[in-house]
């Protein structure tokens, strides 16, 4: 893992009572700033690396930019480190197909806070219609070949992962970030123009709610696979968009929706 993922502090643990100064390996969650033709994109709270991966991976799930358009600005992205974080920026003759959503800081990226029913949520989303034929077997065992790379988590317990998992089961693409939806981004985008993304089931390594259907959906993403639960919003959502959801993912177990 790059090291600008995690860094070394100082603390005190607590050891059987006892107070030992001692150090340990925390995630990093800097500010990064996402900037197209010269425009605030966005701003997010995410781990600082992969970050052409992010602001592609966020245009395409945000519904910015068209997926054929996106894979011509691949390998253009321009990265600076300021004293306030980070920017990546990205110039294309193509405009954004929406107005940009807010310019402070985003901490989640479902866009839901200023709305009140499904029906706001889901009006922009496309429908996605297919299912994926595949033995239900494989998503425990791509969750769990997951974790082989999910090395900012093992040393730091702070970060997320998601996946890219072919029906035949085979883990095609992984991605890191402290934020779920920022794991997300960043697998989208470095999955962009692999006809595998059609085809694939995106692995959560966390939850599943409203903005990873959204993301999911607008990335033509059909079936997504979580270790944890689905939230309400989610569930309501992919049924309208023809997304299904495998939760709680086990060994022997999932729960089905859509």
């Amino acid at each position: 893992m790059n090291n600008l993922n995690s860094r070394k502090v100082p603390v005190t643990r607590l050891q059987h009572g006892k107070r030992v100064v001692s150090s340990d390996e925390l995630a990093v969650e800097a500010v990064i700033s996402l900037n197209y033709n010269g425009k605030r994109l966005a701003t997010l709270l995410a781990s600082p690396t992969d970050l052409e991966d992010l602001i592609i991976g966020h245009l395409a799930s945000e519904g910015y930019m068209t997926l054929d358009h996106l894979m011509e600005c691949k390998g253009n992205g321009d990265v600076v480190r300021s004293s306030g974080g980070f920017e990546i920026s990205l110039h294309h003759p193509a405009p954004l197909l929406n107005e940009i959503r807010t310019a402070g800081i985003t901490t989640t990226s479902c866009g839901a806070c200023n709305v009140d029913g499904l029906e706001e949520l889901i009006t922009e989303l496309p429908f996605v219609d297919r299912k994926l034929d595949f033995d239900p077997a494989i998503l425990h065992r791509g969750l769990e070949n997951m974790r082989d790379y999910q090395h900012g988590f093992a040393k730091t317990g702070g970060m997320h992962c998601a996946g890219l998992l072919s029906i035949d089961g085979h883990l095609v693409h992984v991605a890191e970030d402290i934020g779920r939806h920022n794991a997300v981004d960043k697998l989208i985008g470095k999955s962009l123009g692999d006809p595998a993304l059609k085809s694939a089931i995106l692995l959560l390594s966390g939850r599943c709610g409203w903005d990873i259907v959204a993301k999911a959906a607008r990335a033509n993403i059909c079936t997504i696979a979580s270790i944890g639960a689905a939230s309400t919003l989610a569930v309501d959502c992919a049924r309208r968009v023809g997304i299904q959801i495998y939760s709680f993912v086990r060994a022997d177990s999932a729960i089905i929706i859509g």
